[in-house]
């Protein structure tokens, strides 16, 4: 009896702690949304999250805010027998001692994070600094790294980020130092539940393996939109939910996860208090966290919105499919949009707006403006045409509803076009 019972207790031990493994997961040391809901975070509480403009004092392709206008000639690449200011020279001592000054007379000794990397292009410094530093046409790693390593033991208290994008893809020969990493782009993982099957997948773990190697701040640039269409319903956060455990698995350290920026888009309330939740803790449950916020947002509106949305998130579930990260309206029917459940949940929500009052009320009203434009892409009736029109004419009214994708897309350019 006495050995049942010990074998008992182990079992439950073993048990309790199986569980444990399961369900609690530690946050990423980075957790950023760049979104419109996380640019005022404390509507929904989102106090967990970083954002890239409090948490960073140089973030993405903006080193020309650092080199100015009037910057000496050499800090721009040679590119044949040319310098070219369309990109830089990260091995001449006037870049570092541009980029030191700044830091010094700005941001003090601790802190804060720092992004450098090449301007948006696929030029490669070829001057007889950044040929020795090893630097290849294709390849500027090693003069970036260079110049990464050498920020990074001067500000110890700092950290420094180069990326792995287009030219700076393959890791440095030598370790970085502790407070130097990378941001490595997700763009070749699918956006689907099941993504470690791809070849996008495969090549994306290759590269985090070997950046491993040399650094082990990783951070990644993860995506949660369709850049071409930001009003129509994008249902991620089943999927992004495998993504952040397979990030955590792999040994990603912080997650920045871009978003429509500024512009308002469909559903981004509820997904970024979950994709806040899901940073911290990556077996949150997701459906629960959906019920929980719009029963507090939308106690109206919530249950009907909230069964709508989550049908649309089973469905990529269920069905394996990708969702597009740059893609048309057919695309997105094809992937999980079925037009005529859209179409009558738009109808119900509408009726149901009519006799809900206070934020509740604004919030649903900006929901079926920007809507409005998935249905003018439909392709309705004459009548419904001419009502979607109407509907989405009033988009100045709506807090960031100015453009439905990312480039070019003005609603009053498309709304001139109707």
């Amino acid at each position: 009896m006495r050995l049942l019972h010990i074998i008992s207790i182990s079992f439950l031990l073993l048990s309790a702690c199986s569980r444990a493994a399961v369900t609690v997961s530690k946050p990423f040391q980075f957790r950023a949304l760049c979104t419109p809901t996380n640019a005022n975070p404390k509507e929904f509480g989102l106090d967990s999250t970083h954002n890239v403009d409090n948490d960073w004092g140089l973030w993405g392709h903006n080193l020309w805010k650092v080199i100015g206008e009037d910057a000496p000639e050499e800090v721009y690449a040679l590119i044949g027998t040319k310098r070219d200011s369309t990109q830089y020279c990260f091995s001449t001592p006037k870049m570092y001692e541009i980029i030191d000054n700044w830091i010094s007379d700005q941001w003090g000794p601790k802190g804060w994070r720092f992004t450098i990397m090449p301007a948006d292009n696929k030029k490669v410094c070829q001057c007889k600094l950044c040929l020795a530093a090893g630097n290849t046409k294709d390849n500027a790693t090693p003069a970036v790294a260079a110049l990464l390593d050498k920020l990074a033991k001067k500000y110890p208290g700092h950290q420094f980020f180069m990326t792995a994008y287009h030219t700076t893809k393959q890791p440095p020969r030598r370790k970085l130092p502790p407070n130097a990493g990378v941001m490595l782009s997700t763009m070749d993982i699918p956006m689907r539940y099941i993504f470690n099957e791809s070849g996008g997948y495969r090549k994306f773990d290759a590269m985090v393996k070997a950046w491993k190697n040399v650094t082990p701040l990783l951070y990644v640039w993860e995506y949660d939109r369709n850049f071409d269409d930001y009003l129509t319903p994008y249902p991620c956060l089943m999927i992004m939910q495998q993504r952040l455990k397979y990030y955590q698995q792999a040994g990603i350290t912080g997650v920045f996860i871009n978003g429509s920026g500024n512009d308002y888009s469909t559903f981004d309330d509820v997904q970024s208090y979950v994709l806040a939740k899901l940073l911290l803790d990556v077996n949150a449950d997701v459906e629960a966290l959906v019920r929980q916020f719009y029963a507090k947002y939308y106690p109206e509106c919530g249950k009907l919105i909230g069964d709508y949305y989550l049908s649309l998130e089973e469905k990529l579930r269920r069905t394996n499919r990708v969702m597009p990260y740059y893609g048309t309206i057919e695309e997105t029917v094809a992937s999980y949009l079925n037009p005529k459940e859209f179409v009558d949940f738009w109808v119900s929500l509408d009726k149901k707006s009519k006799s809900v009052g206070g934020e509740e009320r604004q919030r649903v009203n900006r929901m079926l403006t920007a809507m409005a434009y998935t249905r003018l892409q439909l392709k309705p009736s004459e009548r419904d045409r001419e009502e979607m029109i109407i509907i989405l004419k009033d988009y100045k009214s709506v807090p960031g509803l100015l453009n439905y994708k990312e480039t070019n897309g003005s609603l009053e350019k498309y709304l001139k076009g109707k």
